[in-house]
């Protein structure tokens, strides 16, 4: 949906201007971007590498690193370019301490259970040094990971994101906080994609992945919320699209269960991922 701009003035003077904000009221944040890095290294791809959906089997309801909801025209052979929109809101979970670092990612995106691109949005919490770290970031698969360092993420927060396809190969990434009433969105110099194939939407807490699978944070429950995709044309709730496919995931490893997938709610839209071992 588009946005109205108005200015905020701070009464003085001089009225100096002081925010831009939406017509929700949201102030709108210039986007700080840097390369996420860990342990030294370089900036990596790190939720991906170049396994962008590693172990999710063949449309069973599992994979080793996502749980979570995705929805495309037909999850075997999922319609090219059909795609265009996905939303949801979801809150920042508070972790529980692990005896090493362990870490969590929740996010929207197009692609990636079926596609070797993946265009998304979202929050991490991260268990390091004996405390608990957030940031936003994003993602353009197969280019680098990046945090938005100056956009404000704290557990129990509330995050709204969409990623939105323009046309002409661009992508219009959103994030919102709002509980602090904040909005950040991603300059499309570097939103733009020739290889995105658009073929299915997900909703996901994921296990990052740098090298290998990384330690799944021990998170308090994600409650998803106001989940829609726009899918050849018709917007609806993830399991009222006409003409579509979708299926939960949860989270596994060769041990057990990593993260549990609860059912869809009558509206289609929420649902909540558990934690339940690494």
């Amino acid at each position: 949906m588009k946005k109205v701009l108005v200015l905020a003035l701070l009464i003085s003077a001089n009225f100096q201007i002081f925010a831009v904000k939406d017509s929700d009221g949201y102030e709108l944040l210039e986007c700080k971007l840097m390369p996420i890095v860990r342990n030294s290294q370089r900036k990596d791809s790190r939720r991906h590498g170049s396994h962008p959906h590693l172990g999710i089997k063949e449309i069973t309801e599992s994979s080793t690193n996502w749980s979570g909801y995705v929805t495309a025209t037909n999850l075997k052979n999922p319609a090219k370019n059909s795609v265009s929109e996905i939303y949801g809101t979801w809150n920042v979970p508070t972790l529980s301490p692990t005896p090493d670092h362990s870490y969590c990612s929740v996010w929207v995106g197009i692609d990636g259970f079926a596609s070797s691109s993946v265009e998304q949005l979202g929050t991490e919490c991260d268990w390091v040094n004996g405390k608990q770290v957030n940031y936003a970031w994003y993602e353009m698969y197969p280019d680098y990971s990046y945090s938005i360092t100056n956009f404000p993420v704290k557990a129990g927060d509330s995050i709204t994101a969409s990623v939105v396809y323009k046309g002409n190969n661009v992508f219009v990434l959103s994030i919102a906080n709002n509980t602090k009433k904040v909005r950040s969105v991603i300059p499309t110099k570097y939103t733009t994609s020739t290889t995105a194939q658009r073929v299915c939407a997900e909703w996901v807490v994921e296990a990052p992945y740098m090298n290998s699978i990384l330690p799944l944070a021990h998170f308090s429950p994600i409650t998803f919320t106001k989940c829609t995709a726009k899918i050849n044309g018709v917007s609806n709730a993830i399991n009222k699209v006409a003409n579509t496919q979708n299926t939960a995931l949860n989270m596994i490893s060769n041990t057990g269960l990593k993260a549990i997938t609860s059912s869809l709610l009558k509206n289609g839209q929420s649902f909540e991922v558990t934690w339940r071992g690494e």
